[in-house]
C-alpha cells in the first residue's frame, strides 16, 4: 500500500521542519503538556519522548513526495491531477487488459517465476543478463504470464520493453528491433543507424527487463538481443516460446527454463465457468455438462475460455448439441474447440471474423468499424459478439488483438476444400496473391479482399486485368511497411476495371499517372496511394459519397486534386510532401465536413484561403510550405493550427474567429505584427512565436496578448530578437507552465513573474542582454540560463530550497561569466540545500524497499555555474576520472554529492564535454541510477549533482 500525501493550504517545508504555524502549535502543545505534569504525574521525559515521536512521524510524511496546493489554486485542477496521478499509477501496476479471470490459479506458476527472477544467472548469449524461458504448447497461457509478471516488475527497472508477436513481426525484424532499442533508450536521442556497440554503451548504464513474445527461431533472439551483453547484471531477459529446443539453442540455463503445462481438472473447471457462468462452480444441473466440456478442452486455458464463453448461459440442449458438433469435426481438439464457437456465430459475424483475422488484426478498432460497416455488418455489434466470445480482445490502445490459433482457424476455413487460389474469398499470402495478379483470369468474383506486403515480393508482374474479373472485391491492401523498401512489381500500360464494391483502397507505390478512367468510387470510404507517381487521382467528377478520408502524401508528381464537390462524408485530406502541387481545388474548401486538412511540405502551394467560416474542421497544417504567402482559415471547432516556416508574410484577421483553438505555431514566419485578434483565443493552451526575426513584439502589445490568453499553458517567444521586454501583467497566465525566452532581447523579467504558481520550465538560453532576474517561482523544475553574458545578478533560488515534486531538478548558469560573487554563493547554497532536501526524499523510496523501490524514483538535483575551484566543503578530491570513497559499514548515508570542475580545453570548447557519474560498490556491482550532463564549455565550469 502507498501514501501520497496532500499538503493543502501548508509549506511542506513547515510540516517537515515543524516551523512556522506547525512550530507555533508544538509549542502551544509543549506548554500544555508540561503544565497537565504538574497537575498529573506525568514523566518529563515521556512528554518529551511523544513529541519527538510526532515531529518524526511529521518529517517522514513531509519528505514523500506529493500534492502541495495553496488557497489562490484552482482545488478542480488539483483534485483532476492527484485523480489523474493515482490512476496513471494503477494502470501501470495492473494493465486494463488483463482481466481478472486471467488471472485463476495463476498464483503458483508466478511464485516460481518469481523465484527463478531472483537469480542473477548471466547467459552466453546476451552476457551478464540473466535470460528466462517461458515455454508451452499454443493457448497454454504464457503470454498471459508475461504480461503478469511485467506488469509487477517494469517499476523495478531504469528501462522496459514488452515485443508481442514477434514470430509475426520476424519478417519487418530490424523495425521491430528499432522500435525495441527506441523504448529502452526513450529518454535519450536514439538514433537507429547507431553501431551495436555505441548502442550497447549506452545500455551499459542501465537495469532492462525485456519480454520477447512468441519467438520462434534463434535468429529473432540473435538480432532483437545483440547489444544486451552490455546491460547491468541485474536486467532479465523473458522469452516466450512453443519450442523448447530453441531455449537449448540460446543456451539458457535449464534452471531457468518454466514450462507451462496444461492445467488440472479442478483448475480448468474454475476458468471455464468463470467465462460460462461468470462464476467459480458450474450452475445447479450443470455440474456433468460442464465436466465434458472440460474434459474436451484438455486443459488448455485458451480453448476453455472460448468453450466457456460460447456455450454460456444457454441450455443443456443447446450444450450437448455443440459438444457433439466439437467431437464430429476433423481438426486437432483446439481447433474443434475453436471451430464451434466461430459456428455459432452469424453469417454477418463470421464474414467479420474472417476479415480481422486475414486484414484487421492489429488495427485501430474505430478503423476497422469505419470500414466494415460500409461494408454492410453492423461491426459495432459484431465485434461485441466476438469479444463476449474470447475470438478477439480490445486492446488498452484500442487496437484488435486476435490469438495466433484463432487465426490459424480463420485461415484454414478461407482455404479448406479451395485448391484454386483465385477462388478464395481472401487472399494474404505472396505466393498466391502474385498468381493470381500475374494471370489474366486467375481471380474471380469470389474474391472479397487482397492484403499484400510488398516488400516481401521479388518479382510480380502485374497483369492488366488482374482485378477486372473481380467484382466483389471490398478490400485491396497493397502496402510497404514503415522502414521497408518494395519488391520489384511490374506495370502493365494500363490497369482495367476496378471492382464497384470497393470500400478501402491502399496502394503505396502506384506507378500509373492516374486510376483507372472507370474507376468507380461510389462505395470507397478510404483510399491511400502514398509515395505514388499520379499526376492526378482520376478524371472527371466521381460519385464519392461514403469517401471519409484520402492520403496522398509524397505523391511528388501530383499535380492538381480532381473535383471533390460530391465528397459530402469527406473528413480528411493529407497532401503532405506533394512538392508539384500548386493549388488546391475549390471545391474542397465548400465541403462543410472536412475535419483535418494536412498539407505540409507543399512548397508550391501560394494560396489557402477561404471566406467561408467552417463548421466542422478542426486541425489545419501548413508546415513548410515556403512559397504560402495568403492564409485565411477559420471554424469554430479548430483546435490545432500548424503555420510553422510558411512563407506567410501577414496575419489574417480572421484568425481571431477560431475562439476554439488550443494550438497555435507560428514558428519561422517573417510577419512583423501580431494582429490584435489574436488575444481573442480566450481558449489557446500553447502558443509558439519562435524564430520570428522581423517580428516586433512590444511590451502594449503583449500586454493586450496576454490579458486575452489566460488558458496559456506554454509560451514560446525563442529566438525574437526584437521583444526587449515582457509587461508586469504576465501574472495574468495563472496556468502557464512552461515559458521560453531562449536568444530573445530581454534585459530583465518582470517582478511579477514570481506570482506564476505553476510555472514548471523556465529557458533563458542565449538572452544576451539580461542583466538581472527577479525572484521566480518555487515550482520551477527546470531553469536554464546558459550563454546569458551579460547577466550579473540571480536572486535565492527559492525553487532550489522546496521539496522535489519530480525526479530532477536542473538548473544551468553556464557560461554566465559575469556573476557577481553574492549570486555565485546563492547558487551554491541552493544547490547543498537542494541537494540535502533531494537525499532525504530518497529515504522514503529506500524505505519502500523491493515492493516500490526503483532507480527511477529517486530524485537528482543538478546545478551549473561558473567556478574556479571545488568548494572546502568537499573533502573527497580526485583529479582522476574515477575515485573511491570508503563508507563506514552501517552508514546512514542519505545520498552524494558531487561538484565536478572543467578546464576549458580546445576539445571541450570544439565539442563540449560529456559528465557521467556511475556508483560502484566495493564488489564492483552498479549501485543506483547512472547521471549523465551534456554541455558545450567554453569557460571554467562546476557542476554540481
Amino acid at each position: 500500500m502507498g501514501v501520497i500525501p496532500l499538503f493543502y493550504n501548508v509549506d511542506p517545508c513547515d510540516v517537515r521542519n515543524q516551523s512556522g504555524t506547525y512550530g507555533e502549535a508544538f509549542a502551544k502543545h509543549e506548554r500544555c503538556l508540561l503544565l497537565d505534569e504538574k497537575d498529573n504525574i506525568i514523566n518529563k521525559e515521556d512528554v518529551q519522548k511523544k513529541l519527538s515521536q510526532w515531529k518524526g512521524a511529521l518529517t517522514e510524511a513531509a519528505n514523500i513526495s506529493g500534492w502541495y496546493t495553496r488557497s489562490n489554486k484552482n482545488q478542480s485542477q488539483v483534485i483532476e491531477k492527484m485523480v489523474g496521478d493515482v490512476l496513471e499509477m494503477l494502470e501501470l501496476r495492473f494493465p486494463k487488459e488483463l482481466k481478472s479471470k486471467d488471472l485463476v490459479r495463476f498464483d503458483k506458476i508466478l511464485k516460481e517465476m518469481q523465484l527463478l527472477l531472483s537469480k542473477n544467472r548471466g547467459n552466453l548469449l546476451v552476457g551478464n543478463v540473466q535470460v528466462i524461458g517461458i515455454c508451452g504448447m499454443s493457448g497454454i497461457g504464457k503470454t498471459t504470464i508475461a504480461k503478469i509478471l511485467f506488469s509487477q516488475h517494469f517499476p523495478l527497472y531504469d528501462s522496459v520493453c514488452f515485443i508481442e508477436n514477434v514470430k509475426e513481426a520476424s519478417q519487418n525484424i530490424e523495425s521491430l528491433k528499432e522500435k525495441m532499442v527506441s523504448e529502452l533508450l526513450k529518454d535519450e536521442n536514439q538514433n537507429s543507424k547507431e553501431s551495436t556497440l555505441l548502442i550497447g554503451k549506452r545500455l551499459s548504464n542501465k537495469k532492462i527487463f525485456v519480454v520477447l513474445d512468441d519467438v520462434d527461431n534463434l535468429e529473432q533472439v540473435e538480432v532483437l538481443c545483440e547489444e544486451f551483453r552490455y546491460a547491468s547484471p541485474e536486467s532479465k531477459l523473458i522469452i516466450t516460446t512453443r519450442n523448447k529446443d530453441l531455449l537449448r539453442g540460446i543456451m539458457v540455463d535449464e534452471y531457468d527454463v518454466y514450462e507451462i503445462k496444461t492445467w488440472s481438472f479442478e483448475e480448468s473447471l474454475e476458468l471455464f465457468c468463470s467465462s460460462a457462468f461468470k462464476s467459480k462452480h458450474p450452475k445447479k444441473g450443470y455440474e456433468d455438462i460442464a465436466k465434458r466440456a472440460v474434459d474436451y478442452a484438455g486443459g488448455v486455458p485458451l480453448a476453455l475460455k472460448v468453450l466457456g464463453s460460447s456455450l454460456g448461459d444457454r441450455s443443456i440442449e443447446f450444450w450437448e448439441r455443440e459438444l457433439d458438433k466439437v467431437e464430429n469435426y476433423s481438426c486437432d481438439r483446439i481447433q474443434k474447440v475453436l471451430r464451434v464457437s466461430y459456428e455459432g456465430l452469424h453469417d454477418i459475424e463470421k464474414k467479420i471474423f474472417l476479415d480481422i483475422a486475414f486484414f484487421f488484426k492489429d488495427e485501430s478498432k474505430d478503423f476497422v468499424e469505419r470500414v466494415l460497416n460500409a461494408c454492410g455488418f453492423y461491426a459495432t455489434g459484431g465485434l461485441k459478439v466476438l469479444e463476449d466470445k474470447a475470438l478477439i480482445t480490445i486492446s488498452d490502445g484500442n487496437k484488435i488483438k486476435m490469438h495466433g490459433l484463432v487465426q490459424d482457424l480463420a485461415l484454414s476455413i478461407v482455404r479448406e476444400g479451395i485448391e484454386d487460389h483465385g477462388k478464395r474469398s481472401r487472399l494474404r499470402d505472396i505466393a498466391e496473391i502474385s498468381s493470381v495478379l500475374e494471370c489474366k483470369n486467375k481471380g474471380s468474383d469470389a474474391v472479397e479482399g487482397i492484403k499484400l506486403d510488398l516488400s516481401q515480393i521479388d518479382d510480380l508482374h502485374l497483369n492488366a486485368n488482374a482485378f477486372s474479373i473481380m467484382t466483389e472485391l471490398r478490400f485491396l491492401k497493397l502496402h510497404t511497411p514503415c522502414g521497408k523498401i518494395s519488391g520489384n512489381m511490374d506495370y502493365p500500360i494500363v490497369l482495367n476495371q476496378f471492382s464497384s464494391k470497393l470500400r478501402y483502397l491502399e496502394w503505396n507505390g502506384y506507378r500509373l499517372k492516374s486510376l483507372p478512367e472507370s474507376f468507380c468510387a461510389t462505395k470507397l470510404v478510404e483510399i491511400r496511394m502514398v509515395q505514388s507517381h499520379i499526376t492526378e487521382l482520376w478524371h472527371g467528377v466521381k460519385n464519392l459519397v461514403n469517401l471519409e478520408g484520402i492520403d496522398l502524401s509524397e505523391c511528388k508528381y501530383l499535380e492538381n486534386l480532381p473535383d471533390l464537390s460530391k465528397a459530402s462524408k469527406l473528413k480528411w485530406l493529407n497532401l503532405s510532401d506533394c512538392e508539384s502541387l500548386v493549388e488546391l481545388h475549390p471545391s474542397v474548401l465548400s465541403l462543410d465536413t472536412l475535419e483535418t486538412l494536412i498539407l505540409n511540405g507543399c512548397k508550391k502551394l501560394k494560396s489557402l484561403k477561404s471566406e467561408k467560416h467552417f463548421r466542422s474542421l478542426k486541425k489545419v497544417s501548413v508546415e513548410g510550405c515556403t512559397s504560402l504567402k495568403e492564409f485565411a482559415l477559420s471554424s469554430d471547432k479548430m483546435e490545432s493550427l500548424e503555420l510553422k516556416n510558411a512563407g506567410i508574410e501577414q496575419l489574417h484577421s480572421s484568425i481571431g474567429l477560431s475562439s476554439n483553438l488550443r494550438y497555435l505555431n507560428l514558428e519561422g514566419l517573417r510577419f512583423q505584427n501580431v494582429p490584435n485578434e489574436l488575444s481573442s483565443l480566450t481558449s489557446l493552451v500553447e502558443l509558439r512565436i519562435s524564430d520570428c526575426k522581423e517580428l516586433v513584439l512590444e511590451k502594449q502589445k503583449l500586454q493586450a496578448l496576454f490579458d486575452g490568453l489566460r488558458s496559456l499553458r506554454l509560451l514560446h517567444l525563442k529566438d525574437c530578437s526584437n521583444l526587449l521586454e515582457l509587461p508586469e501583467n504576465i501574472s495574468v497566465l495563472s496556468k502557464l507552465c512552461e515559458l521560453r525566452l531562449d536568444g530573445s532581447g530581454v534585459e530583465t523579467l518582470p517582478e511579477s513573474i514570481k506570482h506564476l504558481s505553476l510555472l514548471e520550465i523556465l529557458s533563458l538560453e542565449n538572452c544576451l542582454n539580461l542583466r538581472q532576474l527577479p525572484e521566480l517561482p518555487t515550482t520551477i523544475k527546470e531553469l536554464t540560463a546558459a550563454n546569458c553574458k551579460s547577466l550579473v545578478t540571480v536572486p535565492t533560488l527559492k525553487t532550489l530550497a522546496t521539496m522535489m515534486t519530480g525526479r530532477e531538478k536542473f538548473v544551468s548558469f553556464e557560461n554566465c561569466t559575469k556573476l557577481d560573487g553574492s549570486s555565485l554563493c546563492r547558487i551554491a547554497e541552493g544547490a547543498e540545500l537542494s541537494s540535502m532536501n533531494a537525499a532525504f526524499q530518497n529515504v522514503f523510496v529506500r524505505s519502500k524497499g523491493a515492493s516500490g523501490a526503483s532507480c527511477h524514483n529517486y530524485n537528482f538535483v543538478k546545478v551549473c555555474s561558473p567556478g574556479s575551484r571545488v568548494p572546502e566543503q568537499f573533502t573527497y578530491r580526485s583529479r582522476e576520472s574515477s575515485f573511491k570513497v570508503k563508507i563506514p559499514s552501517h552508514s546512514n548515508i542519505l545520498g552524494m554529492v558531487l561538484s565536478v570542475l572543467i578546464s576549458p580545453s580546445e576539445g571541450i570548447k570544439n565539442h563540449g564535454a560529456r559528465i557521467f557519474c556511475q556508483c560502484y560498490d566495493a564488489d564492483g556491482r552498479k549501485v543506483g541510477y547512472a547521471t549523465r550532463w551534456f554541455h558545450e564549455a567554453t569557460k571554467d565550469l562546476k557542476v554540481g549533482f
